[in-house]
Order: structure tokens, then sequence, then C-alpha cells
């Protein structure tokens, strides 16, 4: 992390976006990746999982949380949705030292074999006390 002293917060959000799409992904990245650090309470990580496919909040958003919630390392998960909107969403709260991004999203996507649901765009939220951000 010395490194990260040296360059600008903007460089290094481009480092980071970077070393998850090569590094983060078993299996091909086919959604858009943001990351951004807030200043927070406390240390935690979210994610918010652009959803399509989702026809309802109880069946489809009750079996999506499930299986984000069966994730080792995830602590909690929030089903965002609305009828008439194209992409709903799953905000998931993680520990990152024991889940990696491309497991959430397959626990999305591998759902009905991978025949409902897909992932749009994911935005990484890093929240750290304000002295200790990058």
């Amino acid at each position: 992390m010395f490194i990260f002293r040296l360059v600008t917060p903007q460089i290094q959000a481009i480092f980071l976006v970077s070393s998850l799409l090569v590094l983060g992904c078993s299996q091909s990245c086919d959604y858009e990746l943001t990351e951004v650090h807030e200043a927070g309470m406390g240390v935690k990580t979210t994610a918010r999982i652009d959803v399509t496919g989702m026809m309802c909040a109880h069946a489809c958003g009750g079996k999506i949380k499930k299986e984000l919630l069966e994730v080792q390392g995830v602590a909690n998960a929030i089903i965002d949705f609305e009828l008439d909107r194209e992409t709903n969403h799953a905000e998931v709260e993680f520990d990152p030292s024991q889940v990696q991004l491309d497991q959430l999203v397959a626990a999305v996507t591998g759902i009905a074999d991978g025949k409902l649901y897909g992932v749009q765009a994911v935005q990484l939220t890093h929240f750290a006390k304000a002295a200790n951000l990058p």
C-alpha cells in the first residue's frame, strides 16, 4: 500500500479497477465495473449489482437474496426492485478478504443454470474512516 501514497486518487482507481478486471474474474467479465472509496463510520465493502431478468420482488428477489447470503463472507444483501424498471439491483455488504466479486456475480448468474438473471454492472464501494482513505 506504500505506492498508493505516491499517486493521485484517479490513478489509484484506475489501477484497482484494472487489477479487478485482470485478477478478479475467473470467468469472463461481461459487466461494467466501477470502484469508489468513501469515508464512513467504519470499514466495509459493498457491491451494487445491477441484475436483469427480475420479474418480481418476492420470488425472484428472494431467490437472489438467498443465494447471495449463502456465499461465505457476505454479511447482508438487500434487493431493490421496481416493477417497471429494466434493471433492478442487489446491495451486498461483504468481506473482500473472504469473497471475491466474481463469486457474488456467479451466485446471481448461476441461478437456474444461468437462464434467468444477468449482471449488467457492478459498483464496488469501499468505506473507511476518513483518515484511512487512500
